[in-house]
């Protein structure tokens, strides 16, 4: 049992497969001990008759004059038609009575104990079993061996049971029916209420992607089945625990960062020092590397902050560009550049504002920087396009654009310029990046938002 649970990763297929095989089981019990009480009762019912049309035949066996005669006036006329279904056959020492219903047809006779019989006490047997009838499959023989006026007698009464046969098939496809109809309503059923029992969890998943985005979140146990409540409390402990060392993890890094820029500054006021006058040189690669420092430190500084326990309110798409759009009309006025937008405003976009600002600000950007003249902004259910219509990039660019891990240097233009901000926000809100050449020429960059 064990490994049949195993193929299963599904709490809710374990459960439902479960339920269907014990359901099976008990039918197949039920339907076993309904086959059962049936052939038992009709069978009794059936040797019931037989007896007594068994000891009927007795009476009106009678020994005169040293030979046996059977009065067929005192049996049943059902005796009298040819192949009625009833039929009787007496054996006695000397002669054999067969009813007229049997046309002299050999009942199959099972070998006589002989053995089995007192001689001097008066003794009776009775045995049935089934054997072929002259024109039926199958009819019960109900077999009494007696002792009349000293000598052995045999009776064999039979009837047949093409009747109680067919009632019982009759019986086993309407069970057979009704069990098919149980079990798919059944089927249903139990799927229907494990899943509506399982709808219940639904919050918890919705609570843990929030999580993940960096929102404060607490889990209520009462708002939860009682079977999990204890999985809930430890849950929350779990997440509280993760969120301080996160917290604390975020602060030393703030601390770091923020500790590395004074003798940083420092650093900046000896460049400028008139000891390196004369080293220019010198002078020029200190700077450089201070630079690249600094840009470092700035990052690390943005991407602490990506989706930081913020509290995240869905945001009209229009009003972010509105904002942004004077910037960089401004910053790129020399280029007099065309933007061009399908917006809607009714399109939210569920971000953190900052986070917002610094992506499209990035993407932007850089399609500003590359475009020749023409900058294409899309934003529709969740998925971010944006274009120019400048140089594109090689098959060799894109491809490592898609690498994972891949960063630029960011104090460079160029199409990479801030990548790993925008990948480490794209990360933080479970989106996905891709980029590709644009239609318009240049570079296509896509950016597709799970739904919530």
């Amino acid at each position: 049992m064990k490994h049949f649970f195993a193929r299963y990763h599904s709490l809710e297929k374990q459960i439902f497969s479960s339920l269907v095989l014990a359901l099976l089981i008990v039918f197949s019990a039920f339907w076993w001990f309904l086959q059962s009480a049936m052939h038992t009762i009709t069978e009794d019912y059936l040797l019931t008759r037989l007896s007594h049309d068994a000891d009927n035949i007795e009476r009106n066996l009678t020994y005169e004059s040293g030979e046996w005669s059977l009065n067929l006036d005192g049996i049943s006329g059902i005796y009298s038609s040819l192949y009625s279904g009833h039929y009787f056959v007496v054996v006695t020492p000397k002669k054999r009575f067969y009813s007229p219903s049997l046309d002299k047809y050999p009942l199959y006779a099972k070998r006589l104990d002989v053995q089995s019989f007192s001689l001097d006490i008066e003794a009776k047997k009775t045995v049935h079993y089934e054997a072929p009838g002259p024109i039926e499959e199958l009819v019960l023989i109900y077999r009494v061996e007696l002792k009349k006026q000293g000598q052995p007698i045999q009776i064999y009464v039979a009837e047949d049971l093409s009747l109680i046969q067919n009632m019982i098939i009759k019986f086993d496809v309407f069970f057979s029916v009704l069990t098919l109809l149980t079990l798919i309503s059944l089927y249903f059923l139990l799927r229907w209420l494990l899943q509506r029992t399982f709808w219940q969890l639904r919050p918890l998943e919705s609570t843990l992607r929030d999580f993940q985005l960096g929102h404060k979140i607490n889990l209520t146990p009462e708002s939860y089945p009682l079977e999990v409540r204890s999985l809930i409390e430890g849950l929350n402990l779990a997440l509280a625990q993760s969120s301080l060392q996160f917290e604390k993890s975020r602060q030393l890094n703030g601390n770091l960062s923020h500790s590395l820029k004074t003798p940083l500054n420092l650093i900046f006021q000896l460049i400028d020092s008139p000891e390196l006058k004369d080293c220019p040189k010198l002078k020029a690669q200190l700077k450089t590397q201070s630079n690249a420092i600094l840009n470092l430190i700035e990052r690390e500084l943005k991407m602490d902050r990506i989706a930081s326990h913020q509290s995240i309110i869905a945001i009209p798409f229009i009003s972010l560009w509105q904002d942004l759009q004077p910037t960089f009309e401004q910053l790129y006025r020399d280029k007099n550049i065309q933007f061009i937008t399908d917006i809607s405003e009714c399109d939210l976009l569920n971000m953190e504002k900052e986070d917002a600002f610094e992506l499209l600000g990035n993407l932007i950007d850089n399609a500003c920087k590359w475009c020749d003249g023409q900058v294409y902004i899309y934003f529709k259910d969740n998925l971010l396009i944006i274009e120019d219509n400048g140089i594109g990039a090689t098959k060799i660019q894109l491809k490592h654009l898609e690498e994972r891990g891949y960063r630029t240097d960011e104090s460079k233009p160029g199409h990479g310029i801030g990548l790993s901000i925008v990948k480490g926000i794209v990360a933080a809100y479970q989106a996905t990046l891709s980029f590709s050449g644009s239609q318009h020429g240049g570079l296509k960059v896509i950016v597709h938002f799970s739904g919530r």
